[in-house]
This record gives C-alpha cells, structure tokens and sequence, in this order.
C-alpha cells in the first residue's frame, strides 16, 4: 500500500511567482492613449460637423428671408407698373399735361380693290383721293388748332 502514497500526480503546477498589479504592462498604457487621442479626434469632427450644419441652416435662413423681400418688392413693381400703364392715367397725363383733346369724329378709309379702282374713272378717283387727305390730315390739325 505504501506505493500508492507514493506516486502523486501533480494536476496543477506549483507558483513560485505571485502577480504582482504594482508594475502595469507598457502596452497598456500606449493602447489607452492611442484610444484617448481617437476618441478626441472623433469628438472634434462630429463638433466640425455639427457647427458646419448649424451654419448652413442660418445661411438658408438668410437666404430664404433675401428671398421673400425681393419677392415684396417684386410685387411692389408690378402693382406700381401696371398703376402707370393704366389707361385712366395716360388719358389724364394727355389731357391735362400734354394739351390733347379726344377728338370728336373718328374716320375709317377701307382700301379700295383694284377692280373697283379700274371701274371708276379718273376724276372720281382724284376727288376720293383729295376727300381721303383732307378727312385723315386736314380736319385733325383744324381740331387741334380749334382745341388750343
């Protein structure tokens, strides 16, 4: 029996060294300041980031209230333009400013076909010709010069 005492199987080796936490790894302290220095270069591009999103929002708003002046002064200009181009108003600036009078009789001359013209003879012709020009140049300026 004293043979079984004597062989002893060792399942697990002796220490002889005991941990020691006093001296910590160099390795771990170079992996801590390479993340630090990581997490701070992130840490900076999402604040660049940030700032740069935040400066476009106020440049849009800006550029939108840029807009809606224009846009006013846009509408300004049509009201005022189409106030000028009223007929009510040149009818009273050509009245009143410029002397102009409606006149009273309005003459239209129709254009005469070849074929009536040939129909016709001479003398009649030269007569319609004379009345034409009197009507369209003569009685006009004797209306204006009444009106003045």
């Amino acid at each position: 029996m004293p043979r079984i005492h004597e062989r002893k199987e060792v399942l697990l080796p002796e220490k002889t060294e005991r941990c020691s936490l006093a001296k910590p790894r160099r390795c771990l302290r170079t992996e801590c300041v390479i993340s630090a220095v990581v997490l701070g270069l992130l840490a900076m591009f999402v604040t660049w980031g940030s700032s740069s999103i935040v400066k476009a929002g106020y440049e849009l708003v800006q550029t939108r209230a840029c807009l809606t002046k224009v846009e006013k002064q846009n509408e300004l200009l049509r009201l005022e333009m189409a106030r000028l181009k009223s007929p009510q108003r040149i009818q009273e600036i050509a009245v009143n400013q410029l002397g102009m009078i409606k006149p009273q009789a309005v003459y239209v001359v129709a254009k005469e076909s070849n074929v009536a013209k040939a129909a016709r003879p001479a003398k009649d012709r030269e007569e319609i010709v004379a009345a034409r020009s009197s009507i369209l140049f003569g009685n006009a300026r004797a209306e204006a010069h009444k009106a003045r």
